[in-house]
């Protein structure tokens, strides 16, 4: 409100005013700010005279508040009208700008796309759904041989080769039936491109297609775009690996199979000398020579015999360390986990040796560490067979380099540890770093759910000793010490390898420490579980693998016997004849109680040396020989027997060899079970095969044709009758 009387309403801005109506001058003014109603910011001012001649009151307020209201309800709206125009026009020039903007990027990002699909090593196509050929790049064109028309060109498999035709068909019926992305592996037919490998020569020409369904809103196909790639090389470096993969495999198999059948053609012979030098000595033994001359003479045969089967397990323990190497270096060889007390198997491996070292005059001791007190160590979760074959062959070696010392000791120890690496290990000793880390080890079937214990192995002798040079050979493959260990101590430098090798697979390692002319120690660690239950109860498929391992120890320990036997002739002053009398005695007496109870047997071998050298032993044993060369023969004499035919020849069991023409043991063996079943027979032949081929799968392949035992050449008579008279007494039950 601006007044005259408080000076607010200036003199000089009336006098300019024209009155109206009684002409009096207006003596106050009101002054309203206009401000739309959707704002704050004042637009204008209006100023209004108030009337002289009435006097400012309610009513005149309330006009004057009705009039502002109105007045910036009506500003309101022309602004906002103003401001939508102004802002539509922003918009349109903002929308002009980006689509400038858009215009020069889609421009940009399609031309790149051209230079990718024209630089690009891939070919890309854009078929529609009736196949006809929409868009593609030259590399397309290229890769396939098509011609660039500019037409629309209909798929086709003819640029394909053979299978690939059919492979293509069915990509595209399943892009069209389906409408999911397929990508498949075709061989093309493009003889203007031609890949080649590192020599220069021609290739085939494979390349990867992918392709991607294109699909409108309502699920229909649009299109079908995608991408062929060149994988000539791939597919040649693939099959390079393939081929070489096959011949690696076809050189292992050729590997594996010389060493069968030179393993099998050395063991035949082994077995015939092997019986006949037992033959020589029993005969010799038992005849009793008048003259002096005669006496020395047999003495001599008899020293002959022994070191003719010297010789012959010597060649038969090369020839299992050669089979178990095999096995190694084919990863065939598997541990077993049986029951079984570590102690009574390390008292039966130092048996063995027994008579050697009494002959050689070597202190032999066993000492158990009280951890295995301790920790309560009696039944146990392990492979026996593999313990027992690292034992002997540390044993073996100790004697070997003890046996000429001043001091001869040799001491086995054994001690059982919870944890690894808590062992006790004298100084010096290191572990062998393994080759191979059996990551899962105890997790398989047969190891049941007892707690992991670690059994460790020490076998200490007073030998000669090792330098540190020598002792870095150790372990390895056809290694020893020195060049002149093979001459002085012999050995064919596996023993040490294979002991290694099972050590590790046993979930542990072997090591050493020695010193030049003080000794050595080789030691070794068993990864082991604990047995629940404390009196396990053994089946006999449990021992399923025990023949391959008795194949590996029995070698050693029948030579070392010998061996023994021999070097006590010179020992206690005796001559060898004397000393050879016991154990020709105790075959005699075996073959003796043979004849008691005799056995009607048919020897079915093809080689006629072994089949005469076996038929006489069988003969003098007691037994009732029939013979076949074959298992045709060997089926034709069955019929003809008691199983068949009720006043037959009598047949109580039946040796065969596994490897034979026309027909071999495996097909007969197979043949006289099948005969069973069909009950052509009265009831179960008892069969023994009795063979060369003693891997653990040749094995297994003789007991799944039906074989009840097997048994490995060389063998002795008195072994094979025991193993025979067992087999009757078993199926008696």
């Amino acid at each position: 409100m601006l007044s005259i009387k408080d000076n607010t309403l200036p003199q000089p801005l009336l006098d300019v005013i024209e009155w109206r109506g009684y002409k009096d001058p207006c003596r106050e003014a009101m002054v309203l700010p206009l401000r739309p109603t959707n704002a704050d910011n004042v637009c204008a001012l209006l100023l209004l005279g108030i009337n002289p001649r009435r006097a400012y009151d309610q009513e005149y307020r309330s006009f004057m508040a009705m009039l502002n209201r109105q007045i910036a309800t009506s500003l309101a709206s022309v602004l906002l009208f103003e401001d939508e125009v102004c802002r539509s026009k922003q918009a349109a020039e903002i929308a002009t700008l980006q689509r400038e903007q858009m215009s020069r990027q889609l421009q940009l990002q399609t031309g790149r796309m051209r230079r990718m699909t024209e630089l690009s090593p891939m070919g890309m196509y854009l078929f529609d759904p009736d196949g006809l050929l929409v868009e593609a790049n030259d590399r397309y064109y290229e890769m396939t041989g098509v011609s660039s028309t500019g037409d629309k060109l209909p798929w086709s498999i003819d640029m394909m080769v053979g299978e690939s035709k059919k492979t293509a068909q069915e990509m595209w019926d399943y892009m069209i039936t389906h409408h999911k992305p397929v990508s498949r592996e075709l061989q093309f037919a493009n003889s203007a491109c031609q890949p080649r490998d590192i020599d220069g020569a021609r290739i085939e020409y494979w390349v990867l297609a992918a392709s991607q369904p294109e699909l409108s809103a309502d699920g229909k196909l649009v299109s079908v775009m995608g991408s062929l790639t060149d994988i000539s090389h791939l597919k040649w470096v693939q099959g390079l690996q393939e081929r070489r993969i096959q011949e690696a495999e076809e050189a292992k198999r050729q590997q594996n199979e010389f060493i069968d059948i030179t393993s099998h053609e050395m063991r035949n012979p082994l077995s015939a000398i092997l019986i006949c030098a037992d033959d020589i000595r029993d005969t010799l033994t038992q005849y009793q020579f008048s003259c002096s001359s005669d006496q020395k003479m047999a003495k001599e045969c008899v020293e002959a015999a022994d070191n003719i089967a010297l010789c012959v397990q010597h060649q038969k323990s090369i020839v299992d360390d050669v089979l178990t190497v095999s096995k190694l270096d084919s990863n065939l060889l598997r541990i077993t986990p049986i029951p079984a007390q570590p102690i009574i198997v390390v008292q039966r491996s130092m048996a063995m040796f027994r008579p050697e070292i009494q002959a050689k005059n070597i202190d032999f001791k066993f000492v158990p560490h009280p951890s295995v007190r301790d920790l309560d160590i009696d039944w146990v979760i392990l492979d026996p067979g593999r313990l027992l074959q690292i034992i002997v062959n540390l044993i073996t070696n100790a004697i070997k380099f003890t046996m000429e010392s001043q001091i001869r000791s040799i001491t086995v120890h054994i001690s059982a540890h919870a944890e690894w690496p808590d062992f006790d290990i004298p100084e010096g000793f290191t572990f062998v770093p393994p080759r191979h880390i059996v990551t899962e080890f105890g997790s398989g079937e047969g190891w049941g759910s007892g707690s992991f214990v670690y059994l460790q192995f020490q076998v200490q002798d007073t030998g000669c000793g090792l330098s540190p040079q020598q002792m870095s050979l150790l372990f390895e493959k056809f290694a020893q010490a020195s060049p002149r260990t093979h001459m002085r101590y012999g050995g064919s430098g596996l023993g040490l390898f294979i002991s290694r090798q099972l050590a590790e697979l046993h979930g542990g390692q072997i090591g050493v420490s020695s010193k030049a002319g003080v000794g050595s120690t080789f030691g070794f660690y068993l990864k082991c579980k604990r047995m629940i239950a404390q009196k396990p109860t053994l089946s006999r498929d449990t021992f399923k693998h025990a023949l391959e391992i008795e194949h590996a120890v029995t070698a050693r320990e029948i030579k070392k016997a010998t061996i023994s036997l021999i070097s006590a002739a010179t020992a206690a002053g005796k001559d060898g004849y004397s000393v050879d009398m016991d154990i020709p005695q105790s075959i005699n007496e075996k073959m003796d109680e043979a004849k008691d109870d005799q056995l009607h047997v048919l020897v079915v071998e093809d080689n006629l040396v072994n089949q005469k050298v076996l038929v006489k032993q069988l003969m003098k044993a007691g037994c009732v020989t029939s013979t076949a060369d074959n298992g045709v023969w060997a089926l034709k004499h069955l019929v003809k027997t008691r199983f068949c035919v009720t006043d037959g020849i009598p047949l109580d069991i039946i040796l065969i060899d596994c490897e034979m023409p026309e027909m071999d043991g495996l097909t007969c063996c197979r043949k006289i079970r099948q005969m069973e079943q069909r009950k052509e027979v009265s009831k179960h032949i008892p069969i023994i095969a009795v063979t060369a081929n003693i891997r653990g799968g040749q094995i297994d392949n003789a007991r799944d044709a039906g074989m009840d035992d097997v048994v490995g050449k060389p063998f002795r008579i008195p072994d094979l009758l025991a193993k025979m008279r067992e087999l009757l007494k078993k199926i008696k039950k």
